[in-house]
């Protein structure tokens, strides 16, 4: 019996409640001007219209495939189920709330096709407000990888603190297939672009446009708990402990591939970045967070109001 043929492209999009955003996500993918491609939704048990939307565009077009988990597994396990669930050489995750140009995966395909070195074809960023309006936002591009190291790669997106555009860029599978895939924690998708980085280089293709939407419900707007609950809805506290995860995490990544990139070198990396003085006071309020919760939160609203007053004085006009 023949099984049918991959497609070339695969799309994975992770979602819960986006009743509000994800036709309009589905919508800008279908209309891609390139069409070798499966779209795979894995529904972390949404409670609202998610299913009924989904399912729906499932009905029209045979490119989708929904997939709805039994209970919510978290966010870095249910990005995850949409890679592995996919069956494409190259790999997207899409966020249910973004939109596409009609050329993303033609231009980032041939970007990929032209290097094999090349990773991540990662577009150009443009923000959008609720309603698809532009705003002045614009992700600023990477430098360029050609000639570098893989452990001057690494810490470049370590010191990067992630990419959106590179995130939601389109990834060689061969390559993903290598690493440790997303953590449970908030910011694991940092460490996983660094480890990416590892493995190759990342090319820019200035004529894909990932349109990232900003609206009150977006992951990066909630406080630390709820994005802790976001990942890890069955074990939620106060303490998420976001740095010290990430920094174990790369750790972790560094002597997973410590024949690609020496060992002292990425570790080396590593403790210049960790000796950034925010990131040294971030892990002192996690590390206050383990006696008394409440005092990390109410040193932590003092020192972002302490940095929003040094912002504005220092953007401030003269006189």
């Amino acid at each position: 019996m023949e099984h049918p043929k991959s497609p070339q492209v695969s799309l994975g999009m992770p979602v819960y409640n986006g009743e509000n955003f994800v036709a309009e996500a589905i919508q800008s993918i279908l209309e891609q001007d390139f069409d070798d491609f499966e779209l795979v939704i894995t529904d972390n048990a949404s409670t609202d219209r998610t299913a009924d939307i989904c399912l729906e565009y499932a009905r029209r077009d045979k490119r989708v495939r929904y997939v709805r988990n039994a209970r919510n597994l978290g966010a870095a396990a249910n990005f995850n189920r949409a890679f592995e669930l996919s069956s494409g050489e190259y790999f997207k995750w899409c966020a249910h709330d973004d939109l596409l140009s009609s050329g993303f995966l033609t231009d980032c395909v041939r970007a990929l096709d032209a290097n094999a070195r090349h990773v991540i074809a990662y577009p150009r960023l443009l923000g959008i407000d609720e309603t698809g309006q532009l705003t002045s936002y614009v992700e600023r591009v990477l430098p360029d990888m050609q000639g570098s190291s893989p452990a001057s790669r690494f810490r470049l997106m370590v010191a990067a603190h992630g990419w959106d555009a590179a995130m939601f860029g389109l990834w060689r599978r061969d390559s993903l297939v290598k690493t440790t895939l997303h953590e449970p924690y908030y910011g694991s998708d940092c460490a996983l672009l660094a480890e990416m980085a590892l493995l190759g280089t990342f090319v820019h293709a200035p004529n894909a446009i990932l349109y990232s939407r900003d609206h009150p419900t977006r992951s990066v707007r909630l406080p630390s708990s709820e994005r802790l609950a976001w990942q890890n809805p069955g074990g939620a506290n106060a303490n998420a402990f976001e740095l010290s995860r990430r920094l174990k995490h790369l750790v972790a990544i560094a002597y997973r591939h410590r024949r690609t990139a020496p060992m002292g070198m990425t570790l080396f990396h590593l403790v210049a970045w960790i000796l950034d003085p925010l990131l040294i006071a971030r892990f002192c309020l996690e590390l206050v967070g383990v006696v008394s919760p409440k005092l990390r939160t109410k040193l932590r609203g003092a020192g972002l109001g302490a940095l929003k007053r040094i912002h504005a004085v220092s953007n401030r006009s003269p006189g």
